[in-house]
């Protein structure tokens, strides 16, 4: 507390005498940093998200190079990123410039995240363009940046969006969403709801025997509302407000093990999200202040238990509270300054043993400057973390830890093919979340915090004329991670094993490449690569059997190959993505070997222009060759499945 004390101060002070340029008067969203660094990150913006019509935001996340996705079943199921082989802790997820947090597990579940109203999703490996996120996406690994439809103001009066879609295995899927929009204001409700049984057949390979079965246990539901309210005061700040709730029941469908399920267990979950932020432009200074508030309980039941009861019921309670600050001001013509705080307290109740009451308070704050002339742009950020914790039955010590950020960005040269360099190095640090510290059938007391450094040298090629879109991406990049926390499942996908391992190396290259192409007036077509090789191994003793050996669930080589061609309003696009084999733990031995996969699916779509009105539909066909596979061990994903959509919007 202290320490964001401290940094107040030092911020406050600077806002004497600091102003920012008019030109950022309208930096409300992430959608301009998006629009103004669109060939230097990768992104997925509202026409791509249609198309590639992802059932949740960690389908689409496969789209990006340099992205691992853990999933453990289809609709609904946890999904999970890993950024450049650092663990999902370490990267940050913000939706409409506020930070979702979870404390409990540590993760957030991207298998929960609607794509229906998403406008544009962007990661973010280097240094963040728009300043004023809060202070914890700054010092986190990467950042997934989402910005939606309901919390942005427009120039339509009134816009109405709604999806209806229809799959194999029972999906039912339906989302409506209306906005209400004036010259300084937005008011905006939207409603989702989902279903499925689940129950798909697979094929399932355990040795030399291949035994195929039906997924069992797997129905899932879900149903999510909120409301949004923005509006701008006559002396140029901008409130936002927005509430939303989430309900989710679903089973737990378990590994997949000598031909048996395991599946009894249940997770219902409820979740209630409050936030408010206000942003005020001056002539040459900005600012946002924000706060949130969440609350989210869950209940798990496992009616195979063997206990006196029959059955086990576990309660959790998780409250977190927000609250920050963000500035940047321009010191001289080619000078900023940016600085922000940021206050997370948490609070776990739970009848589980070991838990108790489990509260963490956590501060961050940056620090930094950013410096351009003709030649190039250097960026630096000191941070800090402060985070103090406690449990009925534990104490942890305090813990304070300094995350240093640099990078050095070329100009861009050229004129018909421009190219830009990119050098940064990043530290970042992240604590054990509650559930992997103190759960008793999970958790792990004496886990370490884990720490990483990055070291990252990217170039950008673009290309672009009246008929010709090329932006092409590389990266070469080292990272070290000390105490890196390893998640396996053993049970089910709610029960885990925690371990520490000292030391692992990352060497890793990334590349990617956009190219859209007019044929004619009719025609146009557009080819999506990307490619990732990564070699993550276990460096702590060279006398252990896993010396040198790749980390569990990490595949050396994964890439996608997309290929969209249109006539009109009408297309079609074929998407494939391959991964390479993985192991299901760090000992890379044959009987720990989780096999590589290929998935194509294909698409057919068309849109209906009238006026005022746009009508979308389209027919997808995944995982066309019925490819069976697991990309985590003995967690058999959908074979062949089929999804009916149904998109539209008025403005």
């Amino acid at each position: 507390m202290k320490f964001t004390l401290l940094l107040l101060a030092s911020m406050l002070s600077f806002l004497s005498f600091a102003q920012l340029t008019e030109r950022e008067l309208q930096e409300v969203r992430v959608r301009d940093s998006l629009r103004n660094n669109a060939e230097k990150v990768q992104a997925l913006r509202r026409s791509a998200i249609l198309e590639l019509q992802g059932e949740d935001v960690g389908q689409l996340m496969q789209k990006f190079a340099g992205v691992a996705v853990r999933s453990y079943g289809g609709l609904g199921g946890l999904k999970t990123i890993s950024v450049r082989s650092l663990g999902s802790n370490h990267s940050s997820i913000v939706v409409d410039g506020f930070t979702l947090v979870n404390n409990q597990t540590g993760q957030i579940n991207l298998g929960q995240l609607q794509t229906e109203s998403l406008e544009s999703l962007q990661l973010i490996t280097g240094g963040q363009k728009n300043y004023l996120v809060p202070s914890s996406a700054h010092v986190s690994g990467s950042s997934l940046l989402i910005e939606t439809f309901e919390a942005s103001f427009s120039e339509h009066k009134h816009q109405v969006r709604f999806s209806s879609k229809i799959g194999s295995f029972g999906q039912i899927d339906n989302y409506l969403s209306y906005k209400l929009g004036k010259e300084r204001l937005y008011f905006s409700v939207f409603g989702k709801y989902r279903i499925a049984n689940g129950t798909y057949p697979y094929s399932f390979r355990n040795g030399t025997s291949t035994y195929s079965g039906e997924r069992l246990n797997n129905f899932y539901q879900d149903a999510m509302g909120g409301a949004n309210l923005g509006f701008k005061t006559k002396k140029g700040g901008v409130v936002q407000l927005a509430y939303r709730k989430e309900l989710v029941d679903q089973e737990l469908p378990g590994a997949v093990i000598l031909y048996s399920q395991n599946g009894f267990q249940t997770l219902k979950t409820n979740n209630d999200r409050i936030q408010l932020s206000y942003l005020k432009h001056l002539k040459r200074w900005s600012l946002r202040a924000f706060s949130a508030y969440s609350a989210l309980s869950m209940v798990y039941t496992d009616s195979s238990y063997l206990n006196s009861a029959g059955f086990l019921q576990s309660d959790y309670s998780n409250s977190i509270g927000q609250v920050g600050l963000n500035a940047r001001f321009r010191l001289k013509e080619r000078l900023y300054l940016f600085g922000g705080i940021e206050e997370q307290l948490s609070m776990l109740v739970s009848t589980v043993d070991g838990i108790d009451e489990a509260k963490r308070a956590h501060s961050f704050g940056i620090l930094g400057f950013s410096y351009y002339n003709s030649i190039f742009t250097l960026t630096g950020q000191f941070s800090g973390q402060y985070i103090v914790e406690e449990n009925a039955n534990q104490k942890r010590t305090p813990l304070y830890k300094m995350n240093p950020f640099f990078q050095l960005e070329s100009k861009e040269i050229g004129k018909k093919v421009k190219g830009q360099l990119t050098l940064f190095y990043r530290n970042s640090f992240r604590m054990p979340s509650f559930s992997e510290l103190y759960y008793n059938s999970i958790g792990n007391a004496n886990l370490r915090p884990e720490k990483a450094d990055q070291i990252s040298l990217g170039k950008t090629l673009t290309i672009r004329n009246s008929k010709t879109q090329f932006v092409n991406r590389a990266s070469v990049y080292y990272n070290q991670v000390r105490d890196k926390i390893v998640a396996i499942p053993t049970k089910n996908l709610f029960v885990w094993s925690m371990q520490n391992v000292g030391k692992v190396a990352i060497v890793g290259f990334e590349e990617s490449a956009e190219w859209c192409q007019t044929l004619s007036k009719n025609w146009s077509t557009c080819l999506v690569l990307n490619y990732t090789f990564q070699r993550v191994s276990d460096i702590t003793d060279r006398h252990a059997p896993t010396f040198q050996h790749q980390i569990a669930y990490i595949p050396k080589h994964s890439g996608n190959a997309d290929l969209t061609v249109k006539r009109k309003n009408t297309g079609l696009r074929i998407s494939n993505f391959a991964s390479s084999l993985r192991y299901s733990l760090n000992e890379n031995i044959p009987a720990n070997k989780v096999d590589g996969f290929w998935l194509t699916d294909l698409a057919v779509f068309t849109k209906l222009p009238l006026r005022n009105h746009d009508i979308r539909l389209q027919f997808t066909l995944k995982n066309t060759f019925n490819s069976s596979y697991a990309i985590v061990r003995y967690y058999v994903m959908p074979g062949r499945s089929f999804l009916i959509s149904l998109n539209y919007a008025f403005k």
